[in-house]
């Protein structure tokens, strides 16, 4: 049969298969959208159930304050006889009392005109004794014979709060009001901590309790005109406008749960949004769930569909392939016997050609190992350059530590050249002994040096390396930069006796580049300080350089381990962080660098701890 009609033939198979293969990965992609959906709407209704039962607890546990309060004799006869100086010094270190007691914000007292007459902090700054609130509504809802609700900003201290109140009864109605301020801002905080996105909104749809501090004073819709005359009437609100959150909803599931849009960065992500309504308070609860799990299951399900589908066609397409390979077979016995003798000839081609391959691959290999050795040593022939750099940069120093030491032990001699024409050669010795110090000292500088400024054998084993001896040498090597700059040099040993595999000069050299660049980064600060703390982390150990400067760039930090990478605009190669990361690769550890939230830069050094003894 001609190609071309075969192929007409099986073109309805082929496209049947299709559309088959596309419904059952359409079927198993809703199926896994509709399950992950329910499991993320589940946990996102116990999540939201525990919020508002935090919220109702926060708010509730202070209901009976205002009551308890209402019934003191003292705050009634108060109110009978508000000139009373000695009752109102009792009502307010009563009210005093029991605030600190409850653990409230502020307890107070109003007249039957609204204006506080005794308060929890009359002998404060910000008392709300000769004030009046008779524009707020939980006032008006007091002085109308009920129990008062309402949140807002506090009218004198600007701080926000749940105010609760309670009328005061006498023998002609309603002789004044007790109030309950109750701060919200540990809630807020707890909330904050769990990582959720949750939000308190009041009836006219703005959120004035957030986990998000961003979304916090926000509106989820557009205000109304007469929720905004509301909030200026009774100044519930440090603001007259209120930007929207920006959620667009994308479909419904039902009255309580719908998936929005919410903007983020330069584009929009999905969220499932869930809400509760406290009806007694007029408040909505809304929780929203990220649905990147969502999207992420659906891929998945599709995946592992498409990967049946294509296990199950390569299947068929076996079963097929067999059944002709059987009958191909019988037919190419002969063919098979017949081209015996030209498969010889061809693998004894390709074994010669695996042959000379193989030497080829030999001789690339040597290459490569001498190309690594080549390197290697370049690599050591820079390191030692960056010592003798770092040498030069510090000769004035120690060119500084060297002339104190001659000056005094010439200032020694001649005493002693006096004190023995004298005859007072017990004197003269102890000069002589002092100049024996002075001279010890400026060998240990001198030696220092040397050891420093010597070349490390490329094939030197890793020794146990003291870590406070290594310390105590970068830091001799640098005291006089420490002393010029008046910097304080902190140093916290876990275990005093803590010792590296590696190399001592080495890791000089590596902490000697750390400190050099901390100080550096403190030039300008008025309080220099460098910390460096040492501690065991099982088989590693870690040391930690931090300085209090002003940290590293944002831009500058995924770079500065890149070889000719410098922050210090023109000074230096851009070599040290480099070679010392280098270094450290060489012993088997590892070098990193972040800012820390206290400010300033830290380099955490991990190199094998020596083994015990």
């Amino acid at each position: 049969m001609p190609e071309p009609r075969r192929l007409a033939r099986r073109m309805p198979w082929w496209l049947a298969a299709l559309l088959a293969g596309a419904a059952v990965l359409w079927l198993a992609g809703r199926l896994a959208e509709q399950s992950e959906l329910a499991r993320i709407r589940q946990a996102g209704g116990h999540r939201l159930e525990v919020y508002v039962g935090s919220l109702r607890n926060a708010v509730d546990k202070y209901a009976y304050l205002p009551y308890v309060l209402s019934i003191n004799d003292d705050v009634a006869g108060l109110l009978a006889r508000p000139q009373d100086a000695a009752r109102r010094e009792r009502v307010n270190r009563y009210l005093e009392t029991v605030n600190r007691s409850a653990r409230s914000s502020a307890l107070y007292l109003l007249d039957a005109h609204g204006e506080a007459i005794a308060a929890s902090n009359w002998n404060t700054p910000q008392s709300y004794v000769g004030n009046n609130y008779a524009f707020r509504p939980y006032y008006q809802d007091a002085r109308a014979g009920r129990p008062g609700r309402f949140y807002g900003v506090g009218a004198t201290t600007r701080q926000p709060g749940y105010f609760l109140s309670q009328p005061v009864f006498d023998a002609r109605g309603v002789a004044g009001v007790v109030v309950a301020k109750v701060s919200l801002d540990a809630l807020e905080t707890s909330w904050q901590r769990a990582g959720d996105r949750v939000l308190v909104a009041d009836r006219a749809g703005i959120a004035f309790l957030s986990a998000v501090p961003a979304w916090k004073l926000r509106s989820l819709a557009p205000v109304a005109a007469p929720a905004l005359d509301y909030i200026r009437q009774t100044s519930q609100y440090d603001r007259r406008s209120f930007s929207p959150l920006g959620l667009v909803e994308l479909s419904a599931l039902d009255a309580d749960a719908r998936v929005v849009a919410l903007p983020e960065g330069r584009g929009r992500s999905a969220w499932l949004a869930q809400t509760v309504a406290l009806d007694d308070h007029g408040w909505r609860v809304l929780l929203l769930s990220d649905l990147a799990p969502l999207r992420q299951t659906v891929r998945n399900a599709l995946v592992a569909t498409g990967f049946g589908l294509i296990a199950l066609w390569l299947l068929l397409l076996y079963w097929r392939q067999r059944r002709r390979r059987i009958r191909d077979n019988l037919a190419a016995g002969e063919a098979l016997r017949r081209a015996h003798d030209e498969l010889e000839r061809k693998v004894a081609e390709r074994t010669r050609d695996l042959i000379d391959s193989n030497r080829a691959l030999e001789r690339e290999v040597a290459e490569r190992k001498r190309t690594e050795t080549e390197l290697r040593a370049a690599q050591d022939e820079l390191v030692q350059a960056a010592k003798l750099a770092v040498l030069g940069q510090m000769a004035a120093g120690v060119t500084h530590e060297l002339n104190q030491p001659l000056a005094a032990m010439r200032t020694l001699a001649d005493n002693a050249v006096t004190l023995l024409d004298r005859g007072r050669p017990e004197q003269a010795r102890g000069n002589l002994g002092m100049i024996a110090g002075l001279v010890e000292r400026m060998g240990r500088i001198t030696g220092q040096l040397r050891a420093f400024a010597r070349k490390r054998s490329a094939d030197r084993p890793a020794v146990a390396v003291p870590v406070a001896q290594a310390l105590a040498n970068a830091r001799l090597l640098l005291e006089d930069r420490f002393a010029r700059r008046r910097v304080a040099l902190q140093l916290t040993l876990a275990d005093p006796g803590v010792a590296v595999l590696g190399d001592q000069v080495r890791l000089e050299q590596v902490l000697i580049n750390l400190l050099r660049n901390a100080l550096d980064a403190v030039a300008e600060i008025a309080a220099p300080r460098i910390e460096v703390r040492v501690d065991t982390l099982g088989e590693r150990v870690r040391i930690e350089v931090c300085d209090n400067g002003p940290g590293i760039a944002a831009e500058a930090l995924g770079r500065l381990f890149e070889p000719f990478f410098t922050t210090k605009d023109g000074e230096g190669l851009g070599l040290g962080l480099a070679i010392s990361l280098s270094i450290l690769r060489d012993c088997q550890g590892r070098l990193s660098a972040a800012n820390r939230a206290e400010g300033g830069a830290c380099f955490t050094i991990e190199l094998p701890a020596a083994p015990a003894g």
